[in-house]
């Protein structure tokens, strides 16, 4: 019976890792997008300026 609760407790924390890793890259998308959203708004503000 040991050993089930050993192989849950890894299979647990897989998940956990995997949903992390998961969660970074998503995270990183849109950090990616934001940053191109802010290039946009900041080229329209100088073209509004000139």
């Amino acid at each position: 019976m040991q050993t089930y609760l050993i192989a849950a407790y890894i299979i647990a924390w897989l998940g956990v890792c995997i949903y992390l890793v998961v969660l970074a890259m998503r995270m990183r998308g849109v950090r990616t997008e934001l940053a191109a959203v802010a290039e946009l708004v900041r080229e329209q503000l100088e073209q509004k300026e000139q």
